[in-house]
């Protein structure tokens, strides 16, 4: 595989015909990611796209490989939610060479920005949590039965190897008396075909951007067709990260999570089974995957060492309390927020 850099791509897209010989073209790398190399290439006459290309090893302290191939399962679920969500949801795609593990897309808009840009200063709309909430739940539930749905996502391989082992195995290594319970959580995963939902399975503020004219929502390797439980979790424990680091207050907080859970379950119904069994799953992934942001493969890199100790303790707090609801997580998480002030 030809790894392109900022230096090099303009030469390949000029020797596959993808800009015309003497036309002029400017190559920077995005920041953020740490799994492949995304590139943004400005070319007179036409609009700026992006060009991303997949790495085996991951941009992390520890030693953590994924195969290529995980970036067609991006490129699969954007032709898909192309079609399902709004215009501008999610960037068009505009090429891809399979032989180099690179696709092309459009580009956001210029004045666009991660939420969790946002969510650092202090910037908590809970319009922008309630518009989430309504697209990830059309996500899990009318995608599958889309007709651009593709079968191969219901291979739940590149998750694992993406996501339950850095995350869920490797922090159960570090609490051994949680190691049944993180096997349970697992196994849990395994729902019946009517119960699962397309499962994004990195739903957080980094893959949002936000611009003046709406949002769009990024990255999607580790999709899947599984337990929509888990994106629940997962977006919830960074919500909760932001409020630990002190970026958003209490107040914030509360209105960010009823937002995003209101207009979540609204959309959600009962259709992918009993809303309090997803509930129940998303607590349960909430704790686990706030514990895996200090103990897992991937901390989260903002976090001083109280901080940290405070989300350990309050993913703690809610493996052994068990809440019953929505309602019963957030005050476990208020003790434990309350005990850092």
């Amino acid at each position: 595989m030809r790894e392109l850099t900022p230096d090099t791509t303009a030469d390949y897209l000029r020797e596959t015909g993808r800009i015309a010989p003497g036309v002029a073209a400017s190559v920077r790398e995005l920041s953020g990611g740490v799994s492949n190399v995304v590139l943004r290439v400005d070319v007179d006459g036409r609009p700026p796209f992006v060009v991303k290309q997949c790495r085996e090893r991951l941009r992390v302290a520890v030693e953590w490989r994924a195969r290529l191939d995980r970036i067609w399962v991006e490129h699969a679920v954007l032709r898909v939610l192309g079609s399902l969500l709004p215009a501008d949801a999610v960037p068009s795609l505009l090429f891809e060479d399979r032989g180099e593990y690179l696709f092309a897309m459009t580009c956001a808009p210029d004045d666009a920005e991660t939420w969790k840009a946002r969510l650092l200063r202090g910037d908590a709309d809970p319009a922008v949590a309630a518009t989430l909430g309504d697209l990830l739940a059309t996500i899990h539930v009318d995608a599958p039965g889309h007709p651009g749905f593709d079968p191969t996502l219901a291979d739940t391989s590149l998750f694992d190897e993406l996501r339950v082992d850095p995350y869920y195995r490797a922090t159960a290594r570090a609490h051994p008396r949680l190691e049944s319970r993180f096997d349970a959580l697992i196994a849990g995963m395994d729902l019946p075909r009517e119960r699962r939902g397309l499962v994004l399975g990195d739903f957080s503020p980094k893959n949002i951007l936000i611009h003046a004219g709406g949002l769009v929502l990024l990255d999607f390797e580790c999709a899947h067709l599984g337990d929509p439980g888990f994106d629940l979790g997962f977006f919830l424990s960074h919500l909760a990260l932001k409020r630990i680091h002190g970026a958003i207050d209490d107040r914030a907080f509360h209105a960010l999570v009823d937002g995003f859970l209101g207009a979540y379950e609204a959309r959600l119904g009962d259709r992918l089974g009993p809303a309090g069994e997803v509930r129940t799953r998303g607590i349960a992934h909430a704790a686990a995957c706030l514990l895996a942001r200090v103990d897992g493969k991937s901390p989260v890199e903002y976090l001083d060492a109280p901080g940290r100790d405070v989300a350990r303790r309050s993913a703690l707090a809610l493996f052994d309390a068990v809440p019953d609801g929505w309602d019963a997580m957030i005050r476990v998480l208020d003790a434990e927020a309350r005990r850092r002030g």
